[in-house]
Parts: structure tokens; C-alpha cells; sequence
């Protein structure tokens, strides 16, 4: 077998690894209340791809972490849903109700959703990279979306393009959360990288 066989039977290998992990988050997460838990798991294997490889598996890895983060990533999921919740009859209350300062009431909703957004891009990978408690968690999110900006609307660009490509080529839904999970924490690291260093990108 000749050098150009060898790679292309490990793009093949690399890929069947993705669609693998893909397959088994979105089954995880058809129950709809495991999705944090399961995302959490995605983020945890594609953390040891980075590191090792994919040669190290997906399927025991996976369910390792959906296990054993499973109770704090669902806790951080339900506070995600009741949070969303709270804003969206907010807004709606907003839109159907005229009253004084509702411009400033208003303002102040685009605010709050826009930090909510930032901890939620944040908050998984996190909980997958060190072992704080769930208030230091979402406190460390909203401080890492806030203050390193340019970092948190690459992450916000890459999933709306994700988002995008998937809506227009359905092939990626084999890989999409995969993928895009790899991309993510490949760039979380990066922004650990030069936190530690005390630098700006």
C-alpha cells in the first residue's frame, strides 16, 4: 500500500470517527432533556481527539463523560431553559404591551439576551475543560464572552455559518455537531493558550 493509499484510508478512518460521534449525539440528544449532557459528552471526546487523536474511540469516551458530567451539565441545561423561557415572555410582553420607558425596558431585554447568548456558547465548554462549581461555571462564561469579545463572535460567526451550510447542504448533518464541536474547542484552547500567556490575539 502506497503513501497516497495510506492517507486516503485515514481521511476515510478520521471522517467514519466523526459521523460516529455525530450519530451518537444526536441520538443522545432526541430525548431533549439529555442535550446538554450529550453536548457536554461531544465536547469531551472531541477535547481527547485534539489531544491524542482520533484513535482514541468515540463511543466508550463519549458515554464516560455523558456519565459522569451528566448531573451538572443537565442542571446548567434546565437553568439555559428557564432563562430562555424568562426572556421570551419578556419579549413578548414587551411586544404586546404599551407603556412608559418601554424603549429603555427594551434596550435593556437586547442586553440581557445578548449576554445570555455569550454564557451559552461558553458554559459547555467549560464544564468540559475544568471542574468548577455551576455558579463559578456560568460567572467565568459571562467574563470570558465579555472580555475577550473577538473570541466570542468567531464562535458565534462559525456556528450561524455551520447553521447555514447544513440548512443548504443536508450532507452535513453527518458531521455537523461533530465538526463543528471540534472547531469550537480547538478554538477555546487557543483562547486558554493565550490567557496563560497574558496576551491578546
Amino acid at each position: 500500500m502506497n503513501k497516497s493509499e495510506n492517507m486516503f484510508f485515514r481521511i476515510l478512518d478520521i471522517f467514519a470517527h466523526f459521523v460516529l460521534l455525530n450519530a451518537i449525539w444526536i441520538i443522545c440528544c432526541i430525548p431533549i432533556i439529555t442535550i446538554f449532557p450529550a453536548t457536554t459528552a461531544l465536547y469531551s471526546v472531541v477535547k481527547c481527539w485534539i489531544a491524542e487523536g482520533t484513535y482514541a474511540g468515540a463511543v466508550r469516551l463519549f458515554f464516560t463523560a455523558f456519565k459522569e458530567k451528566f448531573k451538572k451539565s443537565f442542571i446548567i441545561g434546565l437553568l439555559w431553559i428557564l432563562a430562555g423561557l424568562i426572556l421570551y415572555f419578556d419579549l413578548t410582553i414587551l411586544l404586546q404591551v404599551e407603556f412608559t420607558g418601554s424603549f429603555l425596558i427594551l434596550i435593556l431585554f437586547i442586553f440581557t439576551a445578548i449576554l445570555y447568548v455569550f454564557v451559552s456558547v461558553y458554559s459547555l465548554l467549560l464544564l468540559v475543560q475544568e471542574e468548577l462549581s455551576i455558579l463559578n461555571i456560568l460567572k467565568k462564561s459571562l467574563i470570558l464572552s465579555v472580555s475577550h469579545l473577538h473570541y466570542t463572535l468567531l464562535f458565534l460567526i462559525i456556528i450561524v455559518a455551520a447553521i447555514w451550510m447544513t440548512y443548504y447542504f443536508k450532507i452535513f448533518l453527518l458531521i455537523f455537531g461533530s465538526v463543528l464541536a471540534f472547531i469550537l474547542y480547538y478554538l477555546f484552547q487557543k483562547l486558554e493558550h493565550t490567557m496563560s500567556k497574558g496576551t491578546s490575539w
